[in-house]
């Protein structure tokens, strides 16, 4: 969406360089690492591989069938909000939820390009609903230290995942879309900002539907907030 877009977190890259960044061969070393993964751990495995260069269509391969994502489907909330924070440390051993009910066990890493961009990401998703079921019988399958402090939407397409985010919004402010006011349209933006939704295309313009206000606007609170976080900065 413009030099926003790309003003925080790994830098998008253009479909015409994925050969230069992800080489052949690495993208087939993860590809046979999914397939190992996936059949050791069976039906309950999911692997996903990422290509950052599109983040609304960023799946390029899947081995399983645990969130329902295909190829061609997005980045999840939380690997948007990693990029866009610049936080792209491994992450191993964390709990999500489907919109299907599911407990997942997750982990997941980035790859960077030579020159030291982000260029993939490679995640695991365990289903483990079943064993959670058999927990009290079984503890020593489900251990206690799992990290159970990040939220994660498996959306399948750009407007479910904007739309999980304000729902998120309009319960903490305590207000449906439709009728918040400016100083409440400019935290929910601030807020899709830090999960990064606005580093995918056309995320402005379904913003701007869900809240009555125009691209335009959105892209006037993005500069605003800006300000206001460079003026901060400056006080401290």
């Amino acid at each position: 969406m413009g030099d926003h877009a790309v003003s925080g977190g790994a830098r998008a890259a253009t479909k015409s360089q994925l050969s230069d960044r992800l080489k052949p061969e690495v993208l087939q070393l993860l590809k046979d690492t999914g397939l190992a993964i996936a059949s050791l751990l069976g039906k309950s495995c999911e692997v996903v591989i990422h290509d950052t260069s599109d983040l609304e269509h960023s799946i390029v391969w899947v081995q399983g069938d645990v969130t329902g994502r295909r190829i061609g489907g997005m980045m999840t909330d939380l690997g948007l909000e990693m990029l866009r924070q610049g936080q792209t440390h491994p992450l191993f051993n964390y709990t999500t939820y489907t919109e299907s009910g599911k407990t997942l066990r997750s982990a997941s890493i980035w790859l960077r390009d030579g020159n030291g961009e982000i260029c993939a990401g490679f995640c695991i998703n365990l289903d483990i609903t079943p064993v959670l079921a058999l927990r009290e019988f079984s503890r020593d399958l489900a251990p206690d230290d799992a990290r159970a402090d990040l939220s994660e939407a498996h959306a399948t397409d750009l407007g479910d995942m904007i739309d999980t985010m304000i729902a998120e919004c309009e319960y903490r402010i305590g207000s449906p879309a439709e009728a918040m006011n400016k100083d409440q349209r400019l935290e929910v933006v601030g807020f899709l900002d830090e999960r990064g939704a606005f580093q995918v295309r056309n995320s402005a313009v379904i913003v701007a539907n869900r809240l009555g206000v125009t691209r335009k606007t959105i892209y006037n609170y993005l500069r605003e907030i800006e300000r206001h976080q460079a003026a901060s900065a400056s006080a401290g």
